[in-house]
C-alpha cells in the first residue's frame, strides 16, 4: 500500500467534522510504509486535499472531513479541536477546564467569563485564544490521567484570579467534589506542595475538619 492509499483510508473512516491531526495522519503511514518522512507525508497531505475538496485544512497541522450542505461545507466541530489539541490524546489526559469558567460550572460563582479557562500541557507559556474564547494556563506541574483532578481541585482553592465565591454552600459543593471524584485528603496535601501557597493548605484544613479558618 503507497503512501497515498494510507492516507485515504485513514480519513475515510474519521468522522465528519471531527479534527485530523497530521501527527495521526503521520503514524498511521509509518506503521505501513516505515520509511515515509513527515515532510514528504505533508506534501503527500497537501496532494490529497487538492483532489478532495471536502478534506479541508483548519490551520497547520490540522484537518477535517466535511460535507456540503444548503449552507456550505460544514465547519469543523471547536469542541472537539479544543479537547483534542489541548485535553486529550487518545486515553491520554493533557488538561483540564480551571479557573472562573469551571468555578461557574460547579456553582461556586455566577460569574460568567468571557473565556472558557483550560489548563494544558500543550502550551509553554499562558496566553489567551480571543479567536477560540478559550484562556490557556500553563499547569503548575506536569498533568497526567493520575493527577488531573487533584490540581483542578487545588487550583480553585488557590484561586489566583481572585474569583468571588457567591455560594454560601461552597464548602459543601467542595467536599462533595471530593466524594464524587473519590479524591483523598492524602492526595490533595501530596500535590498542594506545588501550589506554594499557604492558604491551599488552610483551605484544605478547613474542608477537612468542617472549620473555618
Amino acid at each position: 500500500m503507497g503512501v497515498m492509499d494510507c492516507i485515504r483510508e485513514y480519513v475515510e473512516q474519521t468522522e465528519m467534522r471531527v479534527p485530523i491531526l497530521t501527527s495521526d495522519i503521520y503514524e498511521y503511514v509509518r506503521l505501513r510504509v516505515p520509511n515515509v518522512q513527515k515532510n514528504v507525508l505533508n506534501e503527500y497531505i497537501v496532494r490529497y486535499s487538492k483532489v478532495n475538496p471536502n478534506f479541508i485544512r483548519h490551520k497547520k497541522g490540522v484537518y477535517y472531513r466535511t460535507e456540503d450542505t444548503p449552507f456550505g461545507k460544514a465547519g469543523i466541530k471547536y469542541p472537539e479541536l479544543i479537547k483534542r489539541a489541548y485535553l486529550q490524546d487518545g486515553s491520554e489526559i493533557i488538561g483540564y477546564e480551571t479557573g472562573p469558567s469551571f468555578m461557574n460550572k460547579i456553582g461556586l460563582t455566577t460569574q460568567m467569563p468571557h473565556y472558557t479557562y483550560l489548563a494544558t500541557e500543550r502550551i509553554k507559556k499562558s496566553y489567551v485564544d480571543k479567536k477560540s474564547g478559550i484562556c490557556l494556563i500553563k499547569p503548575v506541574i506536569n498533568i497526567t490521567n493520575e493527577n488531573y483532578r487533584y490540581l483542578q481541585f487545588l487550583d480553585m482553592l488557590e484561586n489566583r484570579m481572585n474569583v468571588t465565591i457567591e455560594n454560601e454552600n461552597y464548602r459543601e459543593i467542595l467536599r462533595n467534589h471530593i466524594i464524587r471524584f473519590d479524591l483523598s485528603f492524602e492526595g490533595l496535601i501530596g500535590y498542594a506542595r506545588f501550589y506554594n501557597n499557604q492558604n491551599v493548605f488552610m483551605k484544605l484544613s478547613e474542608l477537612a475538619t468542617g472549620v473555618s479558618v
